[in-house]
């Protein structure tokens, strides 16, 4: 596993409310993955991938990119974010790794969509970096 993308991961798991989190390729592929409570996503990369395969589906059905999903479960929000090949790029077909987190509720989706912008920059130049 990447060392940076592992740190970055680790500052993830520091905002009050993540309780999983996990970079995964477009192949299903978990590039990084760590938790602070289970379960973590470290073996559910083809899962993720699924996802944001129908994400993609159901953005194009609707006429855009998919720009994060959170999908509730009795054991607490997920939440995907798409990160894409280079900053400021808005084609779907430039995601390269999917940002997976799973939190301890939607009372904590606020605090990290604040923080989102600059975690996918984190997350975007660390794989950018390993590959």
């Amino acid at each position: 596993m990447n060392a940076e993308l592992e740190r970055v991961l680790d500052d993830l798991l520091a905002v009050k409310g993540v309780l999983a989190a996990a970079v995964v390729d477009v192949g299903g592929e978990v590039l990084a993955a760590a938790e602070r409570e289970p379960p973590g996503f470290d073996s559910a990369g083809g899962l993720v991938a699924a996802a944001l395969s129908a994400s993609r589906v159901l953005g194009g059905f609707l006429g855009g990119g998919l720009e994060q999903a959170v999908i509730e479960y009795r054991g607490g929000p997920v939440v995907l974010t798409p990160v894409p090949r280079a900053p400021g790029a808005t084609d779907p077909g430039e995601v390269q790794v999917v940002l997976t987190l799973r939190l301890a509720g939607l009372a904590d989706l606020g605090r990290v969509r604040f923080q989102l912008p600059r975690l996918v920059a984190q997350v975007a130049a660390a794989s950018r970096r390993s590959a």
